[in-house]
């Protein structure tokens, strides 16, 4: 089993128009009122995230140390007995949890700070994640015959700062993957989690999991 955690703060979002004052005068970069703050510019009157702008992230949430539960090594075995399990299939129903969308528009907030939260605390919690989305895994090879080819999951989620709730998440699964409810399993699973709390932007976690021979 391999995984790979890619996070960003600040990412090439389109934001909502902020508070400034419009004209018939020429434009110029003063024109948003000095309230573009770093990492963002002023574009006709609105102030944007500018992806062209190497501008370092501040990962400064430092939360008590997270025991790391031990990393998974069997997954997609069939852990319960069948009867226990309805005898038809429902997957779960994740209607209500959004899909990540890079360009969905999104309100700036001014009062935010630059806070965010480092590798080491997201792995932590990326891996009790992991315990559930095996779960889902489990309970789909209980129905799949007892077993579950291998493949890959990837994952793209949208974390909010002020409340460490997922707000958006993405899961593609390999073929293999694709059955009885693992992607909406998966998808709840991980919109379920709390994350830290911290004061800063959104941000952005990508994450897969690749399970044995596809």
């Amino acid at each position: 089993m391999r995984t790979t955690l890619i996070f960003a703060g600040l990412v090439a979002f389109s934001l909502s128009p902020a508070a400034c004052k419009r004209n018939s005068a020429p434009r110029s970069p003063d024109e948003c009122g000095g309230l573009c703050g770093a990492g963002t510019r002023c574009d006709r009157g609105s102030c944007v995230v500018d992806s062209s702008q190497d501008t370092p992230v501040k990962q400064e949430v430092e939360t008590n140390e997270i025991p790391m539960r031990p990393q998974i090594t069997s997954w997609g075995e069939c852990t319960h007995e069948r009867d226990e399990l309805p005898k038809k299939f429902v997957p779960v129903d994740d209607s209500a949890i959004p899909q990540y969308d890079i360009e969905r528009p999104r309100v700036l907030d001014w009062s935010e700070g630059d806070e965010q939260l480092n590798e080491q605390v997201l792995s932590a919690h990326m891996r009790e994640v992991e315990y559930g989305i095996n779960e889902c895994l489990s309970i789909a090879a209980c129905y799949n015959h007892g077993s579950l080819k291998g493949g890959r999951l990837d994952m793209v989620i949208g974390l909010v700062g002020k409340t460490g709730r997922v707000d958006a998440v993405t899961v593609t699964a390999s073929r293999g993957l694709q059955v009885f409810g693992i992607v909406p399993c998966v998808r709840k699973v991980v919109a379920d989690h709390q994350f830290p709390s911290y004061n800063g932007p959104q941000m952005t976690v990508k994450y897969n999991i690749e399970i044995g021979e596809e």
